[in-house]
């Protein structure tokens, strides 16, 4: 699952994604128009957002554009704002649950794997995989087919994009904190692997371009 978290206080920004990292991909953004700039690249989850960014109330704009661009896209308010008016409010907005600040780790996650299953309730098959996402698995005629952290990612992050083609440098980008430091072979290899578990079609290359996964 890739989640999105904006807030402009960038120590909470590390904290989460140090606490979140293990489980999820996660992108942070500390500034509104970064994290537009995310949701115009990739297709998200769940995403948190702080009320107001240096000091503006900024969030009803962001649930609007995150809704926009990916209607499916569950999004959790965390706020310091966290009057009843406030959340009434935020609810209003669009936002699919409120967590105030100060917060318990555990319950932050527990809503996220809340929100996750709600809204991602599709179940598809391709190549004869069922592809479930209110779990993010993936089985065959009942077995599951296990897939390593990158891999798993990789795919997911093909299938949220699809039917758009995905270049190497994107995918780098996706999967990877420091993708300067990897090499696109490296895109290559872990998409052999992704073949060889689950289908070698199941994953299409188009030359020059990248990889896509046709729905």
């Amino acid at each position: 699952m890739r989640i999105l978290i904006a807030d402009d206080e960038k120590e909470l920004l590390a904290l989460l994604r140090l606490s979140l990292q293990s489980d999820w991909i996660v992108d942070t953004a500390s500034e509104v128009d970064e994290a537009k700039g995310y949701l115009d690249a990739f297709g998200y989850a769940v995403v948190i957002f702080d009320r107001t960014f240096h000091g503006i109330d900024r969030v009803k704009e962001l649930i609007i554009y995150a809704k926009a661009k990916h209607p499916r896209t569950a999004v959790l308010v965390l706020s310091a704002l966290g009057g009843v008016d406030e959340k009434v409010e935020g609810l209003g907005f669009g936002a699919d649950d409120y967590l105030e600040k100060p917060f318990d780790i555990k319950e932050l996650r527990a809503r996220l794997t809340a929100l996750s299953r709600r809204f991602s309730s599709r179940k598809i098959v391709i190549e004869g995989i069922l592809i479930d996402h209110d779990t993010q698995t993936l089985s065959r005629e009942n077995d599951p087919l296990v897939l390593s952290k990158n891999e798993h990612a990789l795919f997911f992050h093909l299938l949220s994009k699809s039917p758009q083609v995905v270049s190497r440098e994107e995918i780098l980008d996706a999967l990877y904190d420091n993708p300067q430091n990897i090499t696109s072979n490296a895109v290559d290899e872990l998409v052999a692997r992704v073949r060889k578990k689950l289908h070698p079609s199941i994953i299409k290359t188009i030359k020059t371009r990248g990889f896509v996964v046709e729905i």
